[in-house]
């Protein structure tokens, strides 16, 4: 008897027999597979991908989903490094990871999430991000965040408020709602009060973030700058009144200007440069010294 060709209940045998010969095969597959990815170096898992162009040939109809999976896979691997305290992240991987995700699908805003709040603050690669970012503008032309986040990344790292303030009234145009564009703009246009342009900047990020390891992250940078901007404000209270610029940050203290020095939430300490701006050891970011490397 031929049991690929017996019926049961309506249901041909074999494609029912195909099926389960198949998820046998994926199950037993993904388990060592699974195990042997969890036991690489966490800065190994990220892993490597072909030119945009090829992976899209190869992955069919299936490049938005692709485009998902190697997006998420950048979200977990920061993600772990941040929450373990690792070792420093392989930034050229993750944009190239990114560069891939976009080329795949254009419209995937995760992937322009992640490089916002990431790549320029961490990695200081404003200039990729921002192109990351126009490209991803170029299809989501009625995106108001993608111009948003390239206005400020104009303004508040490279100082260039001419493009800033074109960037920022396409977003203008694309969200008429947020009257609060127009304070941000003349924010632009003083240099002296840049900590507070980026937590303007902030509070409007984080709620749109659904990762859960980013949108931490993004928190704890807020309460940095919060508490930066604490001391940039008693420092022009002390020049204020005393017509000089304080010699350390522990003078605003004895002063009487501030009660006690805050606490960085990077685990650093506050002070003054010689320029009397305020500074942190931890230069935003967990670790020795830190792996960021925006300065404050």
């Amino acid at each position: 008897m031929n049991l690929l060709g017996i019926k049961g209940y309506g249901v041909p045998v074999r494609p029912v027999l195909l099926l389960g010969i198949f998820l046998c095969v994926v199950v037993g597959s993904i388990l060592p597979l699974t195990r042997i990815r969890d036991g690489r170096p966490v800065e190994a898992r990220l892993g490597f991908y072909p030119p945009a162009p090829v992976v899209k040939a190869l992955s069919g109809d299936h490049y938005q989903f692709l485009s998902q999976v190697i997006s998420l896979q950048c979200l977990f691997y920061f993600g772990t490094l941040v929450e373990e305290q690792g070792p420093k992240p392989d930034w050229r991987r993750i944009y190239q990871a990114l560069y891939t995700s976009t080329r795949l699908d254009p419209y995937n805003m995760d992937a322009y999430y992640f490089a916002q709040a990431v790549l320029t603050w961490d990695a200081g690669m404003i200039r990729p991000t921002i192109e990351l970012l126009e490209y991803g503008f170029s299809y989501r032309n009625w995106d108001w965040y993608l111009p948003f986040y390239i206005s400020f990344d104009y303004a508040y790292f490279l100082k260039d408020y001419t493009k800033a303030a074109e960037y920022l009234e396409k977003a203008a145009e694309l969200n008429r709602r947020a009257a609060w564009f127009s304070t941000l703009a003349a924010r632009y246009y003083y240099e002296g009060d840049r900590t507070a342009l980026a937590l303007a900047y902030l509070k409007e990020l984080i709620p749109t973030t659904r990762n859960e390891s980013i949108k931490k992250h993004l928190m704890i940078r807020a309460e940095a700058l919060e508490r930066i901007l604490e001391l940039e404000e008693a420092v022009s209270a002390y020049r204020k009144r005393f017509q000089r610029t304080p010699e350390s940050i522990e003078k605003l203290v004895e002063k009487g200007i501030i009660e006690r020095i805050p606490e960085d939430p990077y685990g650093g300490s506050f002070y003054l440069d010689e320029k009397g701006k305020v500074r942190t050891t931890s230069k935003l970011a967990f670790g020795k010294g830190g792996y960021g490397v925006h300065k404050n």
